[in-house]
């Protein structure tokens, strides 16, 4: 593993304060002289969250998890398009966006080994001890459960690496969820104190949470529900009445810590001077995709270019980098008469704000200039608006193979918006990315009792979360029954509550349903996606650098 001890060299470390990361740069240390000291080892527990800010709220860990399945396709400026189309030619060893995730991953699991090791001969306070234990031990499971699920039985090691490792193993995927399991039934037991959010580190609730996933990933249904409902019972997280709430940049709703649906989230700042400006994006570098700065970036991928529209500039609504285009399937899965998730998910309507009007000639000023629906719509409707603003739907955007006719013009799934930024081209968003909400237990318990025959509870427990994300007074018709259960109404389930929350790809890898979905919902990718793509390509940097080239080889297919 050449290059897992280059990020613990730097001693580069970040502060978790209140709800911020604050960088502390120790240079001149070495690791044995700053490790024994209270703030070394803070800052190497610290260390161990830091990657994190690399997948979750960034363009390439939103392109190894949404591109490549059902809801979304490549827009018209994708960086990583070979991730949707499985492109053979430059969806391989040699991929840069898979070069990062490993080196990325393998340096977090270097942190965290070190920190588990160091830990104990420290100047922390016993109880300090116990929970930072806790928390890294999370962190390790949850970083290795991105390892296994992406390139399957690669690389294992729980020892700390000081220095240059020319050999690698190959660890059967049974090894690494026993260890996934380990760590994280240590961690709930260390972190049974913090149970409430604190900035970002883990809690009990948050270990739980992990482990019921875990569970329902390794087919170990019974667990899973009830440990899923020990988390939906046992704190104060609550399902709000509106969805759009979920969402919300105009209250606090923002803040995992203080939104009620957030079982675990990766922090952003609302200090502008931590999420650093990303001055030299030039807009097709690649390499700027990985950084750890400029805040939340997912608000700028799954906005269409509606700038080039008459009556239309950019504004604080969003800046159109048209990474990821909704496909047809995802808009199709949902009932917007009575789910109200539709309405707080996507975007169809865009308001004049400049621009010239084009042919529009009644265009008026902070009235509609776009209308793209994922209805159809009448020829009367369209002809009676034909010179008011411009409306499209659903037959005017796709083909009836669910290609795009244009892929940058697409409905926005705009989760992830943020209006509050300071300018219309702050690249910044001090939104915090959610990685466990409380509405994915719902779904463990519904889906675990699905496969383990109770469906009686699976539906009471589906119909809590449906019934509450109903379009006030369709409660009685978001209701199912336990005949409407199975494996694709879970996923359409899913879809609806988590799309774009960076699940899918591990989703469809989990129900074996990958290649299924791919081949009918995904016109980037239907034709190249084969058996082996439900694993990611090893970087060839890595098989290069090994000594042990024929023990440690490439994954099938690529």
């Amino acid at each position: 593993m050449k290059k897992l001890h280059l990020f613990l060299l730097s001693i580069l470390a970040f502060n978790l304060v209140s709800c911020e990361l604050e960088e502390v740069n120790q240079s001149g240390l070495t690791a044995d002289s700053f490790y024994v000291t209270e703030v070394g080892i803070e800052s190497l527990v610290n260390s161990c969250y830091t990657p994190l800010r690399f997948w979750y709220g960034k363009e390439g860990g939103a392109s190894m998890t949404e591109l490549g399945t059902d809801l979304f396709l490549k827009g018209g400026d994708c960086h990583h398009p070979e991730m949707s189309m499985y492109d053979p030619i430059n969806f391989n060893s040699q991929s840069p966006l898979i070069q990062v995730y490993w080196d990325r991953f393998y340096a977090a699991i270097n942190y965290c080994n070190t920190a588990i090791k160091r830990i104990d001969a420290s100047p922390l306070s016993a109880s300090v001890k116990k929970l930072r234990l806790g928390e890294v031990q999370f962190l390790r499971a949850f970083y290795y459960w991105h390892i296994v699920e992406t390139w399957g039985g690669v690389h294992f090691t729980l020892d700390e690496t000081n220095g240059v490792i020319t050999t690698a193993n190959k660890t059967s995927v049974d090894k690494f969820y026993e260890q996934i399991f380990i760590d994280l039934d240590a961690s709930i037991s260390n972190l049974e104190s913090q149970t409430a959010a604190a900035g970002g580190r883990v809690t009990k609730p948050a270990a739980e949470a992990f482990k019921a996933r875990m569970l329902l990933t390794r087919g170990k249904y019974a667990e899973a529900a009830t440990l899923a409902k020990k988390v939906i019972s046992d704190y104060n997280f609550k399902l709000y009445d509106n969805y759009a709430s979920v969402w919300s940049m105009s209250g606090t709703n923002y803040n995992g810590a203080l939104n009620s649906e957030v079982v675990w989230f990766v922090n952003y700042s609302t200090d502008n001077t931590l999420n650093t400006a990303m001055d030299d994006y030039d807009g097709n570098s690649k390499a700027n995709a990985f950084r750890p700065e400029g805040g939340n970036q997912l608000f700028l991928m799954f906005c269409p270019r509606y700038d080039f529209h008459a009556g239309m500039q950019i504004d604080l609504n969003g800046i159109g980098f048209q990474r990821y285009a909704t496909s047809k399937h995802l808009l199709s899965v949902f009932n917007s008469k009575i789910d109200q998730r539709y309405n707080g998910t996507f975007r169809e309507v865009w308001k004049a704000n400049g621009g010239g009007k084009g042919k529009y000639t009644d265009m008026v000023q902070g009235d509609t200039a776009i209308y793209w629906s994922h209805n159809v719509l009448s020829a009367a409707y369209k002809a009676a608006r034909a010179t008011r603003f411009e409306v499209q739907d659903i037959n005017d955007m796709y083909n009836a193979d669910g290609s795009l006719k244009d892929n940058r013009n697409f409905i926005e799934m705009q989760k992830h918006e943020d209006p509050t930024r300071a300018a219309a081209f702050d690249f910044r968003s001090k939104r915090d990315a959610f990685v466990i909400r409380i509405s994915e237990m719902y779904l463990i318990v519904a889906e675990a009792d699905m496969q383990n025959n109770n469906l009686a509870e699976a539906t009471d427990y589906m119909n809590r979360l449906r019934t509450k994300r109903a379009v006030p007074g369709s409660e009685e018709a978001m209701k199912i029954t336990s005949a409407d259960l199975n494996i694709d109404f879970i996923l359409d389930e899913r879809a609806r509550e988590l799309c774009g929350e960076q699940l899918r790809w591990f989703d469809l890898k989990r129900t074996n349903k990958l290649i299924e979905y791919v081949k009918k919902y995904n016109t980037d990718g239907a034709a190249n996606i084969q058996a082996f793509h439900m694993l990611r390509p090893i970087p060839q940097t890595q098989l290069d650098a090994i000594t042990n080239k024929d023990e440690f080889t490439q994954n099938p297919g690529y």
